[in-house]
């Protein structure tokens, strides 16, 4: 019985010394991996920016695309008028989307303010969203 007693008691020990060597390992790789975690932040703030770059380029290749097989534009401050498919649509801003009306066609989201102007014979958009402002031409005229 005594026996026992002895190896219970050993096995105790020995359990907390694992517990004790476990949490300092465990703080050990804590701290070796904290001063990493701002690098990594900003590395996946970055691929969120770059994604939401690439799909802006798409839309606008796409917009480019409508417009470049669309009869007559009409350049407007706040929206665009244009022939497509048969019908006269409209490019406007729409609380917080830039599309198509009539249809469902959404170009851009995340948009506060969009402006087109005509320079010489080409049509400019001017698109102040949350990621900031940008220009670029959509189309020609004529």
């Amino acid at each position: 019985m005594h026996a026992d007693s002895d190896r219970n008691a050993r096995s105790c020990r020995t359990r907390r010394g694992n517990i004790l060597i476990d949490l300092l390992l465990s703080l050990w790789i804590v701290t070796l991996f904290l001063p990493m975690i701002p690098t990594v932040v900003r590395f996946l703030s970055r691929q969120d920016w770059v994604m939401r770059s690439a799909q802006d380029q798409i839309q606008l290749q796409q917009l480019r695309r409508l417009l470049l097989g669309s009869g007559s534009i009409e350049v407007h401050d706040d929206q665009l008028t244009f022939d497509a498919e048969g019908q006269t649509r409209r490019l406007v801003q729409n609380g917080s989307w830039l599309l198509v009306h009539p249809g469902t066609w959404i170009f851009f989201d995340q948009v506060e303010s969009v402006r087109f102007e005509q320079r010489q014979s080409q049509i400019w958009m001017h698109l102040t969203g949350e990621r900031g402002e940008w220009e670029a031409i959509v189309g020609d005229v004529g």
